[in-house]
């Protein structure tokens, strides 16, 4: 079987190369990325590895070419939604002729308002008018971090302050993220299936205060804010320019709503085991 991973010298996509190729050390593995020098240590191993850049839709044919499965790795938050959206089409168009798509999504992408996201159900709409088998992986990978960026300014000021009011957040692991993703690939069982996967337990911006301080031997807490109030905040305390600023408050008002504030039972069921706690996981990614 030859297995496409996407995006490998990315943190996510690399970490799904691996899993796959521990769960399936016989597997053909092609490894794609934007710069193969970058990747020499994989060719070192003797996978495959090839040019995959999403703005080259031609190449990707090339690219994908006598795979049976494709890994669509969808989580580059840093570019505009409308330029993913663009590059995730051509991933996924160059893909068809493969037997089954894995595409990365984002969490309940029919129910946020969050425009930086907002390509992603047209995404799982291509996918699933491709022609192949698809699964579709609702992952919030990026949320933990967003959390622990509110820890480590927290420490850093003595009190937790965000728009967040009593709104909370299911973050998982990213190797649980990893693993459950491996999983997907490499097994039967997941042809035209949507995953909403979510850490373990809801937590909010309380746990998020009372683990900057456990981190910190001292008592931090929690204070909820209004946008106007955290608008100046971000402004003059982070000095963070207006578009990044919009992107926090609509990301906020996303937790405030409920979006992702309920845990699912699928991260255990896919990897065989209990996922770690949404919070340690959270902790997993301040930085030291």
């Amino acid at each position: 079987m030859r297995i496409a991973i996407t995006g490998a010298n990315g943190e996510f996509g690399r970490g799904v190369l691996e899993a796959v190729a521990a769960r399936r050390p016989e597997a053909h593995l092609v490894a794609t990325v934007r710069d193969p020098d970058r990747a020499a240590d994989l060719a070192a191993r003797g996978i495959d590895v090839r040019p995959g850049d999403f703005d080259e839709a031609d190449a990707l044919h090339d690219s994908f070419g006598g795979a049976d499965l494709v890994f669509v790795n969808a989580t580059f938050f840093g570019a505009a939604p409308e330029l993913r959206g663009r590059r995730v089409e051509n991933a996924i168009r160059a893909a068809a002729g493969a037997t089954r798509i894995v595409l990365t999504s984002w969490p309940s992408p029919e129910r946020t308002a969050l425009p930086s996201v907002r390509n992603y159900a047209e995404s799982e709409r291509l996918v699933q008018q491709a022609g192949p088998a698809w699964t579709i992986l609702r992952l919030g990978y990026g949320i933990a971090d967003a959390l622990a960026r509110d820890v480590t300014w927290a420490r850093e000021d003595g009190e937790l302050v965000a728009p967040a009011a009593d709104g909370g957040a299911t973050p998982a692991s990213v190797a649980d993220l990893v693993d459950a993703a491996a999983a997907t690939v490499v097994e039967a069982g997941h042809e035209n299936a949507c995953y909403e996967i979510t850490g373990p337990t809801a937590i909010g911006w309380s746990d998020l205060a009372a683990l900057a301080g456990s981190l910190d031997g001292r008592e931090i807490q929690y204070r909820a804010v209004g946008d106007d109030e955290y608008r100046a905040y971000l402004a003059q305390r982070r000095n963070l320019p207006e578009s990044a600023i919009d992107t926090l408050l609509a990301l906020y008002a996303e937790f405030r709503s409920g979006w992702n504030a309920t845990p699912t039972p699928v991260l255990g069921q896919l990897i065989g085991r209990t996922p770690l706690d949404s919070l340690e996981a959270v902790r997993q990614r301040v930085p030291a």
